[in-house]
């Protein structure tokens, strides 16, 4: 009876997610920082700025929005990217990349997130993008190549709403 029981429990257990059935999710809303090194028509600089990325997972696929005052004079720029998600085979870490599909300014970035760990309180990731646009806020028309860093930490895990790349 009391073998039933500890099955029963067990089952019920890993049905609803408690017993780690359920793969960890991305869904959340993300506050962070990004810096990159750029190359403006062959001038190098660097910068940094604070934005906002909005994630929505579904299986293995990832979809974000991003937003974030590139240049005061012209405003918050905005960006959709779509990429895929995989967890390690013990479920400790999860990975990925993302790649731009369109926002306020034409441009081309590939996005890599390094494996982070699922295992605490809070989840947090880290990425590294190249990034390439002849339209960039504030030096349109020239040739800019950058290559970024994106420190991220997740402030909600409630689905966030917003249009995903077409």
């Amino acid at each position: 009876m009391i073998r039933h029981a500890i099955v029963a429990a067990t089952m019920l257990a890993m049905a609803t997610g408690a017993a780690g059935g359920e793969p960890f999710s991305w869904t959340g809303t993300y506050d962070g920082f990004f810096a990159c090194d750029r190359l403006t028509d062959g001038v190098a600089s660097s910068f940094g700025r604070p934005w906002t990325i909005d994630i929505v997972q579904t299986g293995d696929r990832i979809d974000m929005a991003a937003r974030a005052v590139v240049d005061p004079a012209e405003g918050t720029s905005t960006g959709l990217y779509r990429g895929a998600v995989q967890e390690s085979p013990s479920g400790d870490t999860v990975s990925g990349y993302l790649e731009f599909c369109t926002g306020s300014f034409e441009h081309k970035e590939l996005v890599r997130i390094f494996p982070a760990t699922t295992t605490g309180e809070t989840f947090g990731f880290a990425a590294d993008t190249v990034f390439v646009s002849q339209e960039a806020p504030g030096v349109a028309g020239k040739l800019v190549v950058e290559s970024c860093k994106w420190a991220m930490h997740r402030v909600s895990t409630e689905a966030p709403a917003f249009d995903p790349c077409p």
